[in-house]
């Protein structure tokens, strides 16, 4: 009935009619978010009414709801890659200044024995600050690897009871400085084809926020084969804070926590670098917990990943 060009300018939704044929135009948007104009014609002789205009109009502002939302799904997402990218060279950044600290804090432990008992002390200090901004750099950099699913396993058979020993040896000063105790329930071996270095980060995000929130009480770790769905589980229990139940699904993402009491250390990072590991090697992880009781979380792994 009319050229595109003379229903492009339909400012209103309308009914027109030309002879034995009826013509609905409603515009998609409104103002200054035109996106164009929806159309319906009959050459049927049969006319429409106000109810099909009704129908246009009600579909014509769901398709200009549509793409708002896509255009905004655009260009959050630009503005995420964006942020990304920015975190990402912010911690390369960071680690060229970082490893020629770490060099002369090497070249100082080796000469220890020459120094002072202050110069020694805060040396020591140094250290540990020098490791805690590795890790804060490391954890930046797998929040960018994990959201943009460029994080690469190697894959190799192994026991997860092996990295849980290995693991708790370490931490184990950790334990003595917090009045802690750290047992291990574990019915190994637990063989499985994973990687190992990043289940050795999981197994150690998970006990170092069992630390930080278990108030100073022992913590288990279990580990066990569940034969019937071939799947290797882990588990770490605290007795401490807890977290409240609409709390517990937002602490799996980045710069969540379960709790505002106090420890404010560190990003917010590690439950979601734990949950990004698991689930790419083909597992899950969840949390059981109660305010006063304690928290349980579980990882469960396929013994056998498949990509």
């Amino acid at each position: 009935m009319e050229a595109p060009v003379a229903l492009a300018a339909t400012v209103r939704g309308e009914v027109r009619f030309e002879g034995e044929r009826s013509r609905i135009s409603v515009p998609i948007g409104m103002r200054g978010d035109r996106f164009g104009v929806l159309s319906f014609a009959r050459c049927d002789g049969a006319a429409h009414g106000a109810a099909d205009l009704s129908l246009a109009q009600e579909l014509g502002e769901r398709l200009s709801l549509a793409i708002r939302n896509a255009r905004e799904h655009m260009a959050l997402a630009a503005a995420l890659g964006d942020r990304e990218r920015l975190i990402s060279i912010a911690a390369h950044e960071l680690r060229n200044p970082l490893c020629s600290v770490r060099f002369c804090l090497q070249t100082l432990e080796r000469n220890g024995a020459a120094l002072a008992s202050p110069a020694a002390k805060m040396l020591e200090i140094m250290a540990r600050g020098e490791r805690k901004i590795a890790r804060l750099i490391d954890d930046l950099l797998d929040l960018g690897r994990i959201r943009t699913g460029q994080m690469e396993m190697e894959l190799s058979p192994f026991d997860l009871c092996d990295v849980i020993r290995d693991v708790s040896a370490l931490m184990e000063a950790q334990t003595v400085d917090i009045g802690s105790s750290l047992n291990l329930e574990l019915d190994g071996p637990v063989v499985g084809c994973w990687d190992r270095a990043r289940l050795d980060q999981v197994v150690s995000n998970l006990l170092a926020n069992a630390f930080k929130y278990g108030q100073g009480r022992p913590v288990i770790v279990r580990a066990g084969v569940d034969r019937q769905r071939e799947v290797g589980w882990l588990a770490v229990v605290d007795q401490g804070l807890g977290i409240e139940r609409e709390l517990q699904e937002g602490i799996f993402e980045p710069f969540k926590r379960g709790t505002s009491i106090g420890h404010r250390e560190g990003l917010g990072l590690g439950l979601f670098i734990v949950r990004g590991i698991v689930e790419q090697l083909g597992g899950a992880v969840r949390v059981d917990s109660r305010p006063g009781v304690g928290s349980t979380f579980v990882v469960e792994l396929p013994l056998q990943v498949s990509h």
